[in-house]
């Protein structure tokens, strides 16, 4: 898919790909591939993770941010295939027509020959530059510094050393020339132009990327939220849209009729505490680009989001908290009146741990009233703070009718944060549907993590009121170790609320305990989901 600019110039999601072969017989050639983004007819911008088997790669490592200019080098690097889709001429020539011709004769069947699906054009070019981004690389030293990048195969901690320098790493190339006296900061610039801020949280954004290097997935498109936003600038930006590898360098556009190129995919899987994260990382190319170019950048003055937006988040923010017990955390959710909704195993080690709640850049020590036995449905505890630190929220409020299968939902919690920095905490909200229902369990296909436990399950009804519909408690995890966001449980609301309200109203301890449900059926709905595995 083109984008057309007022500018008049041209943004393209493009494959980036070279042969390789780390034998010197040549014996076994790889084809190693990323995406990127085509721009101004002569260029290609994409990702660092492209280089990754290369010696070079390590070149980059220890270069530890300093610009790499040596001609040995680039000389070294090996020639580039670019991979896009054919734009038809809008005047047809002969040569064209007979083209055109050979192909409708040489098959007999009605399949439409000239839909870009099967029209690819495969231009060459050398790489002129490559740098690393200071913005995005703080980001990965200050937030990043324990995951994994990439799949956890081989050397895994080899991996994710090269995963994380390269993952602030950008290339350019230029398919017209292998002349690098070329003043690279023109084509970066002009691109800076084409650029626009990043939404917002809770934005609709696009990515066109083609995944696994295959042309049949050339310029896939996938369509998320923007799940957060790191720094003021910012530096990064978590998306639930879909991705894979290969997705790397791929464009990010804001999604609607003007589709506004706003960033570029850094990394398509990664891994936390062991397990799968779920969510595509970007780089804004307006801070990455301004970085670059050592152009001072105003924050951005962004187009005013959607008003109703704007208040369905204030409403989701000013009721879900952080709970941190010893090295664990995970979410809660406010009920009024001092009182916090969080999962029990988040608190399970309480008797040695000081339980803490953190919301709006408030931070107290909170009781635990009561907690579910350990491994029984359904994982809840009720905790409580002074209700005088916490005026500024607001009790959530319950949804009085069940889920229903396919609903729209969304999910809140807290995967990522930094303590000396409390004033920014906000939840990482996700979207998906229900998929799944019963009068004890509900599961959703919302993006969730560890930092989610005991958050909340979100409907937005036809009146716009935002109500609970559950409590978030676990996801699938296969016996590998591999935990799957996508795939994740939640209490309903019906099955507890009634007994918390009335302890809140009636001080009467002996009412929780009702919530360890003992039907043998719930239990057993619990202890027997394949892979069940606490966040």
């Amino acid at each position: 898919m083109l984008l057309r600019y007022e500018v008049k110039m041209t943004v393209e999601g493009v494959m980036v790909s070279y042969n390789y072969s780390d034998d010197a017989e040549h014996a076994n050639i790889l084809t190693v591939s990323a995406s990127g983004i085509k721009f101004s007819k002569r260029w290609v911008l994409t990702h660092g993770s492209i280089l990754s088997p290369l010696k070079q790669a390590n070149v980059i490592k220890n270069a530890r941010g300093k610009p790499i200019l040596n001609d040995e080098f680039y000389d070294n690097l090996p020639e580039i295939y670019v991979t896009c889709e054919k734009v038809k001429s809008k005047t047809p020539n002969m040569y064209e027509n007979l083209e055109i011709l050979s192909r409708e004769r040489s098959l007999n069947n009605d399949a439409d020959l000239e839909h870009s699906s099967y029209q690819v054009r495969v231009l060459t070019g050398r790489i002129c530059h490559v740098w690393q981004c200071p913005v995005l690389d703080r980001c990965v030293d200050n937030i990043l510094y324990s995951w994994t990048i990439g799949h956890r195969d081989g050397d895994v901690e080899k991996q994710t050393q090269l995963g994380k320098a390269l993952l602030s790493v950008f290339v350019l190339v230029d398919l017209e020339t292998d002349n690098r006296d070329f003043k690279i900061l023109r084509p970066l610039s002009e691109l800076l132009d084409m650029c626009q801020p990043p939404p917002d949280r809770g934005a609709t954004v696009d990515i066109h990327s083609t995944p696994f290097g295959c042309e049949v997935f050339l310029n896939a498109v996938t369509r998320g939220s923007v799940c957060g936003v790191v720094g003021k600038r910012p530096s990064l930006l978590l998306t639930d849209a879909a991705t894979a590898l290969g997705s790397e360098g791929g464009p990010v556009f804001t999604a609607g009729p003007d589709n506004h190129l706003v960033g570029a995919v850094v990394c398509s899987v990664s891994w936390w505490r062991g397990e799968w994260v779920g969510l595509t990382l970007a780089a804004p190319l307006k801070s990455v680009l301004a970085a670059k170019l050592r152009v001072q950048q105003p924050l951005p003055a962004r187009t005013p989001p959607s008003p109703l937006y704007v208040r369905i988040l204030e409403l989701v923010d000013r009721s879900t908290v952080l709970v941190r017990c010893g090295a664990a955390w995970g979410a809660g959710l406010y009920l009024g009146g001092g009182h916090v909704l969080t999962c029990a195993h988040v608190v399970k080690h309480h008797a040695s741990h000081k339980v803490s709640v953190y919301c709006d850049n408030v931070k107290e020590t909170a009781a635990v009233r009561y907690k579910t036995k350990d491994d029984l449905a359904y994982d809840l505890a009720l905790l409580y703070v002074s209700p005088a630190h916490w005026r500024h929220l607001l009790p959530a409020v319950f949804a009085e009718e069940s889920a229903q299968k396919g609903e729209s939902v969304l999910a809140a919690g807290f995967p990522y944060f930094n303590e000396t920095n409390l004033e920014e905490l906000k939840p990482t909200v996700t979207s998906g549907h229900v998929n799944n229902v019963s009068p004890s369990l509900i599961q959703t296909t919302c993006c969730v993590q560890s930092g989610f436990s005991g958050g909340p399950i979100f409907r937005i009804t036809k009146e716009l009121k935002v109500e609970v519909l559950g409590t978030i408690v676990s996801n699938a995890k296969t016996e590998t170790g591999a935990s799957y966001p996508y795939i994740n449980m939640a209490v309903p609301t019906k099955a507890f609320i009634r007994l918390v309200q009335h302890f809140i109203l009636e001080r009467d301890e002996n009412v929780l305990s009702q919530i360890e449900n003992k039907k043998d059926m719930i239990q057993s709905q619990w202890r027997l989901l394949p892979y069940r595995s606490k966040i």
